[in-house]
């Protein structure tokens, strides 16, 4: 991690650590610069790099051959980089690219395991072996000649082999025309001309050599064991270094030594003017020794991580409307409740500017308390959330330690922002009622005129809205119907929003239309509690509207939730159908599918029958999956062979013109020179890093070459969250040093994965195998978003709660300012109970309509959700919550009704 080193437990000299790094395929150092004064930057760091970096960090070394009276530039490790090779040739270097061939044969006879030599040309060649030769001609020397009883014009066949993927040895045949017969003298003998092959130069007879690939020792006959004797690796036969490196040239390099010619300029000037020409032309980066700004990714992570405050902002949005629509009716009721004093100011003279700003400092002296109140609450509010995320919500912060740290000017910032919403919720409420004239208020009359007149107007708006926001849900519906993924879902919620909106509209125009048709006599307690809902058609609609907004959180959050479990067995489900992935610490060369590469591992064959292993290479990097909550600078990448895994998981965004049931053959589709198509999960992309189908990301292979990956498709909810996929191909072209493979998806018969594990992880405990159970990987991420949604939830069962306190004081309000009516009714015989009723059904057919409107809409907005094969949709205890809220809904009408109903009511009748 770029900003978590660890400290250093010990210390060795750095002379044996170059010793033992010498001797190993690959070796990885690390140095750090400490800049406690931030004064080293990326380019003063790279410079010094470029002024003491030597051949030796690339594992080259330059020594003067006596014999041949020319300097050699070989490598330690076999061949020379292609990144050296321009500058390590010219017009009089000579070029020599040898390599170890399993035959030559001519016609029915053939000589068995022999090197043979690609040679460049050169104007000053000291090789002494003129290359005048075509790519498809050969040199050979008299041995061989006289071996396979050839002569010039006949044509030999050169067998071979190659490394390919899983580093198998496929061998290949490439046939050339003998050009000229070497005598077996001069140049043409130079065992030097063979590279320190492993198990081979070391060799004292052709059957001491260690088998580090497929060598039949039977084929080796006496004639050959002499040749070593006397020739040792001397090359038999010559080409062309341009056909030898056409078959030959590999990741590891497409040259094995490079020679110069000696001159009349001392020794050491001319070691020095090689040298100094290699190190000047050659990039220090293209052999993997650069700089990275550690501490600035560190910061960078940090800076980007997943922003809490935006997130638990969002998370208590409905909690913070509650809260507003509840403090806009305490305050709306308390002027309504003073109408008579606002009427008394404006009949004595007061202007209505001056009792507006009397109300006006009133509230926000009241608003200023609230605030500073609100803050401690917060304050408290924020501690407990800690605590939860600490303890029971700990899987949404991946294990992390979170702690309670206060921002002053966050408190400053929440405390204006929440005095200012009050204040012009305060502003827009006097407006109106003061407004009024003054004998209206003084008599408490309200206006009713002003309402029948545009009555009529307001219903009519009421039901375009209704007709409008229908259409486009419909709308929007349709034009989705085929997307998925996040188009789908933000399209499903917002459709749900807008039939929302369209049920809240249509219930307001029903109240308005009720109101204005209603000409039969009332002849039941439930024809006048229906009744009475159309006289503050403003609080009514306020019940309807925090049931249903309630509802439709509650509901859209609960239904959201992902169950691994479900279909997992699935090539389409997130697991791609795998039982099994493996992570080991040391990367495995073998092909562990085939039976050598089984035996080479130590796994028993027999008792993994029907067990097929898909292997991946890996380029470590930043974990971009919701475990990790910085910001990723550079995920993993995983290189794959796409035709391998064709058919598993499930794409979720895929780019125009391609084919979602064949998404995987886009990695190896050829888009530019420096850009690399890639394939990631959806919530990698955007949660982690931030992207979306079609973006960028600037990589730097190993030898600081810039390139970019190409966002081409996306995956739904997969286990290979937290990297980036692209083609095994393009993996090995950036990453050659990166041999094996170090990830695996694994195939196993039902009900035997758990035996698979123990075989695999077993044989394999050398490399450092993990394994897990695809269904155990998928459901830690799912964990994670199931955790985030159940405190979304919780907020949003608090805003339902104080929505459910909002309904209280509407329904205490209407029957407090009808409380004389209600008295009137008692006294001409209706009792108690009866009145009760009457209120109970008034509110009652609010709150199903607000209940219903909320659940129909709830079902739109989580149309995929419900459609997903991975839902766990809550259907209990979501219906549960429903009852609840209705039942809770009930409760507040009761108590509100007989709360106002108690005591004497003969002060309300005399009023009356």
């Amino acid at each position: 991690k770029a900003n978590q080193i660890p400290p250093l437990n010990a210390f060795v000299p750095i002379q044996w650590l170059q010793e033992k790094l010498n001797r190993t395929e690959q070796a990885n150092i690390l140095l750090v610069a400490d800049d406690t004064n931030k004064s080293i930057t990326i380019e003063k760091a790279n410079k010094a790099i470029r002024k003491c970096w030597q051949l030796a960090d690339a594992g080259l070394e330059l020594r003067r051959m006596e014999k041949r009276n020319v300097f050699e530039l070989r490598s330690r490790r076999i061949f020379i980089d292609e990144s050296l090779t321009e500058a390590a040739t010219n017009t009089k270097t000579v070029g020599i690219f040898t390599y170890f061939v399993n035959e030559i044969r001519f016609g029915d006879k053939s000589t068995p395991y022999s090197t043979v030599a690609a040679v460049s040309n050169s104007a000053d060649s000291n090789s002494a072996i003129p290359m005048n030769i075509g790519d498809d001609e050969i040199i050979i020397n008299q041995w061989l000649a006289d071996d396979l009883g050839a002569k010039i014009g006949d044509s030999l066949d050169l067998t071979y082999f190659v490394v390919s993927p899983m580093r198998k040895l496929v061998e290949e045949t490439t046939t050339f025309k003998i050009r000229r017969i070497l005598p077996m003298q001069g140049p043409a003998i130079d065992p030097e001309l063979m590279p320190d092959f492993p198990g081979l130069a070391d060799a004292e007879n052709c059957r001491d050599w260690d088998k580090g690939i497929p060598i039949d020792l039977d084929k080796i006959r006496k004639v050959d064991e002499e040749y070593w004797d006397k020739f040792k690796g001397t090359p038999k036969a010559f080409i062309t270094l341009k056909a030898g490196q056409a078959i030959w040239a590999n990741r590891y390099g497409n040259l094995t030594a490079a020679r110069y010619p000696q001159s009349d300029k001392p020794e050491i000037q001319i070691l020095e003017e090689i040298t100094t020409k290699i190190l000047k032309e050659v990039d220090p980066a293209s052999i993997g020794l650069y700089s990275q700004p550690v501490r600035a990714l560190g910061i960078k992570a940090g800076s980007e991580a997943t922003d809490f405050g935006q997130l638990f902002l969002g998370f208590s949005f409905f909690l913070i409307i509650a809260s507003l629509v509840l403090m806009s009716l305490i305050f709306v009721f308390g002027v309504e409740k003073r109408s008579e004093q606002v009427g008394m100011f404006l009949a004595v003279g007061f202007p209505p500017a001056l009792v507006r700003r009397l109300l006006f400092v009133e509230g926000g002296i009241l608003a200023l308390l609230g605030a500073g109140a609100g803050t401690a609450a917060g304050l408290l509010y924020t501690k407990a959330m800690i605590y939860g995320l600490a303890t029971i919500w700990r899987v949404a912060v991946s294990g992390s330690a979170i702690q309670f740290y206060a921002n002053p000017s966050t408190l400053w910032t929440a405390a204006v922002i929440a005095v200012a919403i009050c204040l012009i919720t305060i502003w827009f409420t006097l407006r109106k009622q003061v407004s009024r004239p003054a004998h209206e208020l003084l008599v408490g009359e309200l206006k009713w005129q002003f309402f029948e007149a545009v009555s009529i107007r307001r219903s009519r708006l009421s039901l375009w809205i209704a007709a409008i926001t229908s259409v486009a849900a419909a709308g929007l519906i349709a034009f989705m119907t085929a997307a998925e993924g996040s188009a789908a879902a933000g399209a499903f919620f917002g459709a749900g929003a807008l039939i929302l909106i369209s049920g809240l509209s249509l219930i307001q125009f029903l109240l308005r239309i009720l109101k204005e048709t209603w000409n039969k006599p009332l002849a039941s307690l439930a024809g006048l509690g229906l009744r009475n809902t159309t006289r503050r058609s403003g609080r009514s609609m306020a019940v309807a509207a925090l049931l249903a907004c309630g509802i439709f959180l509650v509901i859209a959050v609960g239904a959201n939730r992902h169950n691994p479990l479900k279909n997992a067995q699935s090539r389409r489900s997130g697991t791609g159908g795998f039982a099994i992935f493996g992570e080991s610490a040391i990367a495995v060369y073998h092909d562990l599918n085939s039976k050598e590469g089984r035996e080479s591992t130590g796994l028993d064959d027999r008792r993994l029958n029907n067990v097929n292993i898909l292997q991946l290479r890996l380029q470590e990097g930043d974990d971009a999956s919701c475990l990790n909550l910085n910001r990723a600078q550079r995920p993993s990448l995983l290189g794959i062979q796409p035709e391998q895994i064709r058919g598993a998981f499930h794409f979720t965004n895929i780019i125009e013109g391609a084919d979602k049931e064949d998404g995987w053959t886009l990695l190896n589709r050829n888009l530019s020179e420096n850009v690399v198509p890639a394939i990631g999960d959806y919530s990698t992309i955007v949660w982690s890093l931030g992207k979306s189908l079609g973006d960028e990301l600037e990589y730097t292979d190993e030898m600081g070459r810039t390139f970019r990956l190409r966002i081409v498709a996306m995956l739904k909810n997969s286990i290979l969250q937290g990297n980036l996929l692209i083609s095994e191909n393009e993996f090995v072209k950036r990453f050659p040093s990166e041999n094996g493979y170090r990830i695996f998806l694994i195939d196993a018969p039902p009900g035997e994965a758990d035996n698979v594990m123990d075989i695999i992880s077993t044989a394999l405990t050398d490399f450092g195998m993990a394994l897990t159970p695809t269904t155990q990987r998928l459901a830690d991420f799912s964990a994670v978003e199931n955790t985030y949604l159940s405190i979304f939830q919780l907020l949003g069962g608090l805003g339902l709660i104080l929505g459910s306190i909002g309904l209280g004081l509407v329904v205490l309000r209407n029957v407090l300012d009808r409380r004389g009516e209600l008295a009137m009714m008692q006294a001409v015989g209706i009792n108690k109970i009866a009145l009760k009723r009457m209120i109970l059904y008034e509110h009652g057919v609010l709150c199903l309509c607000g209940l219903f409107c909320g659940i129909i809409a709830a079902i739109v907005a989580v149309g995929p959700a419900l459609s997903s094969p991975a839902a766990n949709v809550p259907y209990a205890s979501l219906t549960i919550i429903i009852i609840a809220i209705g039942i809770s809904g009930l409760i507040w009408i009761w108590m509100a009704t007989a709360f106002a109903l108690s005591g004497k009511l003969l002060e309300a009748l005399r009023n009356e």
